[in-house]
């Protein structure tokens, strides 16, 4: 059987750190890499290979056009806002119009000729941090099967949480020993439900898993996160390359 083919986009940040010692600055930054979690998990799956976008280099690595976007099976955001995707930065003049494709229009598109597309969870999926996301009211938006907030999303459970399985059977979820997991999530985004959506988890009422069929194609969310903080120890289930692994199968028509 050919791989499934992903593109997943987002999942990193430079972090900078100001330390104030007396009279004197220091300034340190560093690469955070939270692709890897998702990336390592699928590096052990034979039947899915992954393309990693990170938010710095979606301007010259995101395909430019939906032609080259197809040469994929399914795409993923993950901590990835709408600015992110549809600015051109380090433009000086003279400018040129038009200023690029519309990526977020290309990944709708996509959808509707047959792509798989997930968005899961963090500080900048869905509406995001203090609602900096911005995914709401976009094309994302109608191809998702849950609607998006204007405002901050975070649900943070700083105690740990569990979800509950609403379809237990649907090949997402089906076959994994979810009662017997002693794993912990730390937070998600609180999205609504789609009427005509496939709810398939849930954490008191708020979908955690959900998807549905969008014109040609499949798209579904994962409302906590790939990584830490919000993922907790559900990185180290040893079971978590299995449920992505079947998340994208479903998402590219394979099951």
């Amino acid at each position: 059987m050919q791989s499934i083919k992903v593109l997943y986009v987002g999942d990193s940040e430079v972090v900078v750190n100001r330390y104030l010692v007396g009279a004197d600055v220091i300034e340190q930054s560093y690469f955070n890499d939270n692709g890897r979690w998702f990336r390592d998990a699928m590096a052990q799956e034979p039947t899915v290979e992954v393309r990693h976008v990170t938010p710095h280099a979606v301007p010259a690595q995101f395909p430019a056009r939906l032609g080259d976007l197809q040469a994929y099976d399914v795409v993923i955001f993950s901590d990835v806002g709408y600015n992110s995707m549809i600015f051109y930065p380090g433009l000086t003049p003279p400018y040129v119009y038009p200023l690029g494709p519309d990526r977020v229009g290309m990944v709708r598109a996509f959808v509707e000729q047959g792509g798989g597309f997930l968005m899961v969870g963090g500080y900048l999926s869905f509406a995001g941090l203090n609602g900096i996301a911005r995914w709401g009211g976009t094309e994302i938006e109608t191809l998702l099967p849950v609607a998006i907030a204007r405002t901050d999303d975070r649900a943070e459970i700083v105690q740990g949480f569990r979800f509950d399985l609403v379809q237990p059977d649907h090949p997402i979820v089906a076959g994994l020993p979810w009662s017997s997991a002693t794993w912990t999530l730390c937070g998600y985004n609180k999205v609504t439900l789609k009427s005509e959506a496939n709810l398939v988890a849930s954490y008191q009422g708020d979908p955690i898993i959900a998807c549905w069929g969008y014109k040609g194609g499949r798209t579904a969310i994962f409302a906590s996160d790939f990584a830490p903080h919000w993922a907790g120890d559900f990185v180290r289930w040893p079971h978590y390359a299995t449920f992505w692994k079947q998340m994208v199968h479903w998402l590219a028509k394979r099951t």
